[in-house]
C-alpha cells in the first residue's frame, strides 16, 4: 500500500493507474471523503483545496474532480467551480443519474389500487366514477391511466414504494440519507420508513431506546419480514456477528484508533487497568473502550462474539457484598464519583448498581 501525505493530517492511498490519491478514511454514503474537525464534519477534498487557495472554504464555491473519483484528494486533480459549472460538468460527463418518474396518485392509493383503476377502466367504468369511488381528481385517474407500472412494484403498508428484489428484500423508491435507509416527511420532519414499517407491523411506537433492525442487512430495504426490534447493543451485536464492523478501521466514521492500538487497550485492560484511564490516554470516550474490550466493535476475523449477561457485563467487578455498600453510600448522599473513585471503578458501574441493573439480587 502506498500511502502518501496531501497535507499535514491528511494521507491517501496513490492509485498508480489512475494517479488519484484515494481517502481511506470515512466517507458519506456518496463516495465523498469527510473528516470531523472541530464538532463539524467537513468534506476532504475542499480541505485540501483550502491548502491551496486560502478562503476556499468560506467562498461558496464547489470543489470539483477532473477524475470523476469523489474518493479522490489529490490536488491536482481539484479545481474550483461555480455551481453551474459542476452540474454542466456532471451532465457532460453524463454522471446525472436521472430520477425515476413518479407514479401518480401513489401519496393516497396504494400499487394494489392503481392496478384495480387500471383493470376496471378496461371493463368499462368511466373515469368519473373512478374518480369518485377513489376519492381523487379526474386528471389523476387519466394519468394513472397512462401509467406503466411494473410489475415489481408495491406498497408497504403504511403506504411506502418499493421495488421488489430477487433476494425478497423490497427496496424503498423514496429519499434515502448518505447510509441508504428511507426517509419520509411528517409533520415538517424528516422521520424513519424503517420505523414506520416496523411499528405498522407491531402495532405499537417503537420506544427511542430501540432500533429497527434488518435480518437482510440492506438499508434500504422495508420489507416487514426482513425487520425486527432490537437495542442498539444488540443490533451491534448483530452487526459484529455478521462481519460487518470488520474492516481497515473502525466500523464508525473517522476513527481514532487503529488495530495495533486496538491490542494494545486489550492487553491494558487485560491487566487490570480501568477503562476510564486507558480512554482518557487513547483520547476516546469510555463506550469506545467498553465496546472494544466485550468485542463489540474491531471483532477480529474469525473471532466468536461474547455476549454480556441480560442485566449485567462479562465479568463483576465488584462482589456482592461490595455492590450491597454502594446502594447504601448512595442512600447516605454520597456522589457517585466519589464511590466510584474509592473503588477504582467507572461512574457508569455505580450508576448500574444504583439503578438495579446489574446486582438485582443483592438486598439488605
Amino acid at each position: 500500500m502506498n500511502i502518501v501525505t496531501v497535507v499535514p493530517g491528511i494521507q491517501g492511498e496513490v492509485d498508480r493507474a489512475t494517479g488519484c490519491i484515494n481517502w481511506q478514511g470515512s466517507k458519506f454514503g456518496n463516495g465523498y471523503a469527510r473528516k470531523w474537525i472541530d464538532g463539524k464534519t467537513v468534506l476532504v477534498h475542499r480541505l485540501v483545496l483550502e491548502s491551496k487557495i486560502a478562503g476556499f472554504l468560506g467562498s461558496g464555491y464547489f470543489g470539483c474532480h477532473t477524475c470523476d473519483n469523489r474518493s479522490c484528494i489529490n490536488p491536482a486533480h481539484l479545481v474550483v467551480g461555480t455551481a453551474a459549472e459542476n452540474t454542466g460538468q456532471m451532465i457532460g460527463r453524463d454522471r446525472k443519474t436521472p430520477r425515476r418518474k413518479s407514479i401518480p396518485g401513489i401519496g393516497k392509493l396504494s400499487i394494489a389500487q392503481l392496478r384495480e383503476i387500471q383493470t376496471k377502466y378496461l371493463s368499462g367504468t368511466i373515469k368519473n366514477h373512478l374518480a369518485k369511488e377513489y376519492g381523487v381528481q379526474h386528471e389523476t385517474i387519466t394519468k394513472i391511466l397512462q401509467t406503466n407500472i411494473p410489475d415489481n412494484f408495491t406498497t408497504v403498508s403504511p403506504n411506502f414504494l418499493g421495488e421488489i428484489q430477487d433476494s425478497g428484500c423490497i427496496i424503498f423508491s423514496g429519499g434515502k440519507d448518505g447510509q441508504g435507509y428511507g426517509r419520509y416527511w411528517k409533520n415538517g420532519k424528516l422521520k424513519s420508513v424503517t420505523r414506520a414499517v416496523l411499528a405498522e407491523k407491531l402495532g405499537y411506537e417503537l420506544p427511542t431506546s430501540m432500533d429497527a433492525c434488518h435480518t437482510c442487512d440492506n438499508p434500504s430495504c422495508i420489507n416487514p419480514e426482513h425487520l425486527w426490534a432490537g437495542t442498539r447493543t444488540q443490533n451491534l451485536l448483530d452487526a459484529s456477528k455478521k462481519g460487518r464492523t470488520q474492516g481497515k478501521s473502525h466500523p464508525l466514521s473517522n476513527a481514532k484508533l487503529d488495530w495495533e492500538k486496538v491490542r494494545e487497550i486489550r492487553q491494558k485492560l487485560a491487566a487490570g487497568e480501568r477503562m476510564k484511564d486507558v480512554a482518557q490516554e487513547y483520547s476516546v470516550g469510555r463506550k469506545t473502550i467498553h465496546d472494544i474490550k466485550y468485542h463489540v466493535t474491531w471483532k477480529e476475523a474469525g473471532e466468536e462474539v461474547p455476549v454480556p449477561r441480560m442485566g449485567g457485563y462479562l465479568d463483576r467487578k465488584l462482589t456482592f457484598e461490595q455492590a450491597l455498600e454502594v446502594r447504601k453510600r448512595i442512600r447516605d448522599r454520597e456522589s457517585i464519583s466519589k464511590i466510584a473513585d474509592d473503588l477504582k471503578v467507572s461512574s457508569s458501574v455505580i450508576y448500574d448498581i444504583k439503578n438495579n441493573i446489574t446486582y438485582k439480587g443483592v438486598e439488605e
